[in-house]
């Protein structure tokens, strides 16, 4: 399919969810496992009530949103973890996806596309990272999972949380075996590098020349302004970035995931960091969050950043 935001469209997309399902919501969540909630009715009501104020913060100013995040951890081995089969799994992704789709029905329209996507995250922790597979490993793991988000009609697959640049071509190579269009999100690590060292830049450049240029974008995630805009360095490798998904607060993420309570910082003061990206990179027109953020973030971003969009295209 092509992708709306290609083609100029600003939308949203949101992640890190599993922090507010657990400190407002109250849910213990198996290995920060938010998939299987869909079959618990308070744990599905929440989920509907979380997105429907994430999708209509964006609607309300004119954005349109990718719709995906429950599938983090719905691959082989985290689903093993708590008792899923490869089949109970790949059901469990597929009526994932059906999820969205359902929900992405009522708000779908010419000006508020509505994207159905599946995602994935690391083999192992994103944040503890210890052995991370090589990428004939990783291409063969993540096969499963993106396949089965192929035959469930998604429309896109969305890689996050990643710190590894090794799994991350193998999941390129995967996605683009599969013929599914695939976005890399990288999670950056105060200072701007990933957990290994790599410079943003170094990241992307290596994937592109591993994958012949496979991913359609790439992203950051799960980190805030102040920790990952340092790495945001002059060059043209910066024209593959096409979105941001902060988290609400600048706090290691293993912290945010220990604290008992959720700190979801200030609204309106990330929209307005967001909105500065904007301007200094005009090309880019995915504008999300991730851990901490729900409607009111998703809200005041879309509102500060389209503010600086329409200013730019008057003049």
């Amino acid at each position: 399919m092509q992708l709306p935001q290609l083609n100029g469209k600003l939308m949203t997309c949101g992640g890190g969810f599993e922090t507010w399902l657990q400190y407002v919501d109250g849910f213990t969540l198996r290995h920060f496992c938010a998939f299987e909630l869909i079959d618990d009715p308070r744990g599905l009501s929440c989920l509907k009530d979380y997105h429907r104020k994430l999708v209509e913060g964006a609607v309300e100013n004119g954005f349109g949103v990718i719709n995906e995040g429950l599938h983090y951890r719905a691959s082989r081995d985290w689903g093993e973890l708590i008792g899923f089969s490869r089949e109970g799994l790949e059901d469990i992704n597929i009526r994932g996806i059906e999820f969205y789709r359902e929900f992405a029905k009522e708000y779908d329209s010419p000006d508020t596309p509505m994207i159905v996507g599946g995602v994935v995250g690391p083999r192992g922790d994103a944040y503890n990272v210890g052995r991370t597979p090589d990428a004939a490993e990783a291409e063969d793991y993540h096969s499963e999972q993106i396949q089965t988000f192929k035959k469930a009609g998604a429309g896109v697959v969305t890689a996050v949380t990643f710190s590894s640049v090794e799994e991350v071509i193998g999941i390129a190579r995967a996605a683009k075996s599969i013929d599914i269009p695939v976005i890399i999100s990288f999670f950056v690590a105060p200072g701007g590098k990933l957990k290994g060292g790599e410079t943003i830049e170094d990241a992307i450049t290596a994937v592109d020349a591993a994958t012949e240029s496979a991913p359609a974008y790439y992203m950051i995630n799960c980190t805030h302004p102040t920790e990952f805009v340092p790495g945001l360095t002059q060059g043209d490798w910066s024209q593959r970035l096409g979105g941001f998904m902060p988290n609400a607060v600048a706090m290691e993420t293993l912290d945010l995931c220990k604290l008992g309570h959720l700190e979801d910082g200030d609204p309106e003061e990330l929209g307005g960091q967001m909105a500065d990206l904007a301007r200094r990179f005009p090309h880019i027109n995915v504008w999300g969050g991730c851990c901490g953020t729900d409607g009111r973030h998703i809200a005041e971003i879309a509102r500060q950043v389209g503010e600086v969009r329409g200013r730019v295209a008057a003049e």
